[in-house]
């Protein structure tokens, strides 16, 4: 009868937090839904804009069953990324990263090909493109610090255009091994 019970609670509080736009993550960070242009208390900064305002990590449903990390603007409803050889953009079928233990992520300086030196830390799934798992990472350029995907190298969404660095920064979760 214990048994029944404790099952009846936890897929009570399962329900209750779906139906809240979260989606938990066993290592303490999670996906919410992300619409309007609100910026939830617990997201994620990613980044910074040129005038040092932060941009949030999101994630984007793209084509062909893609789901790409993307950059979220405060106060606009977009969030961008690229896809293959191009950049998008997009108001629909975004979440964003959130945690109420950001201090635990940290930024990792690496280069193309070299992240799976970095095997002892978790590193943040952002989706996947072709099949393929993405990691989040970032880069500054142009007196901005942005977002983008990691494929092997980092690749960011800068003026309609993907721009491609093999030196970057990849993120990772409650890494202590560096």
């Amino acid at each position: 009868m214990l048994a029944v019970k404790v099952i009846v609670c936890l897929c009570t509080y399962a329900v209750a937090v779906v139906a809240q736009g979260v989606y938990l993550q066993p290592s303490g960070y999670y996906w919410r839904e992300f619409s309007n242009g609100h910026i939830p208390s617990d997201a994620v900064v990613g980044g910074r804009d040129r005038a040092g305002n932060p941009t949030y990590i999101g994630q984007l449903y793209g084509l062909d069953f893609e789901l790409l990390p993307a950059t979220i603007i405060r106060g606009s409803p977009n969030a961008t990324s690229t896809r293959h050889v191009s950049a998008i953009q997009t108001d629909k079928n975004i979440k964003i990263l959130c945690s109420y233990e950001p201090h635990k992520f940290r930024w990792i300086p690496t280069i193309a090909g070299e992240a799976y030196k970095l095997a002892n830390c978790h590193l943040v799934n952002g989706g996947s493109e072709v099949n393929v798992s993405l990691h989040i990472g970032r880069v500054n350029y142009q007196s901005e610090v942005i977002i983008g995907k990691v494929f092997s190298e980092l690749s960011i969404p800068y003026n309609g255009v993907p721009i491609n660095f093999k030196a970057f920064q990849i993120l990772a979760w409650d890494c202590q091994d560096l």
